[in-house]
């Protein structure tokens, strides 16, 4: 199935966004409005790189995309311990996995204004928080308090 045209205008316009703030980020399947995924490279501050993968809804932008951590896998959190044990966790931030990767809880409600820079925005921060709680134990929650 493939795109119709508002979306194929949105889809531009996402992917130009994505490429001026994200330009490590690539389309896979872009034609294909049932397997269309972007996915890219994030290094946290503390210098360890992540894969991110999102997968965009064939009724983008009506839907909220899921997204999942691909690198490293297994993704290990505190004492390296698997992290898609937490499976659907509100303190963690963390839903039931896809594909066999760790899904991110990134939006609760979602609108169809909102956009996959902003998506992958979220996955970065998520990263950041990831990386507080490797080093403290404390839930992904402690470390995003402040966008609930």
């Amino acid at each position: 199935m493939s795109w119709n045209q508002l979306q194929r205008q949105r889809l531009a316009l996402e992917k130009e966004i994505l490429n001026t703030y994200f330009p490590q980020f690539s389309w896979i399947n872009p034609i294909d409005s049932n397997n269309t995924r972007i996915e890219g490279e994030v290094k946290t501050n503390v210098g360890n790189v992540y894969k991110l993968r999102v997968y965009v809804p064939s009724d983008f932008p009506n839907s909220l995309p899921d997204m999942v951590v691909i690198y490293p896998y297994p993704l290990k959190g505190y004492q390296g311990q698997d992290m898609k044990r937490h499976e659907t966790s509100r303190s963690m931030h963390t839903l039931t996995p896809r594909d066999g990767y760790l899904k991110i809880c990134h939006y609760r409600d979602w609108l169809p204004n909102i956009t996959l820079y902003k998506v992958v925005l979220k996955g970065r921060i998520w990263l950041e928080a990831l990386e507080g709680h490797k080093r403290t134990g404390q839930p992904i929650d402690a470390f995003l308090s402040h966008m609930q």
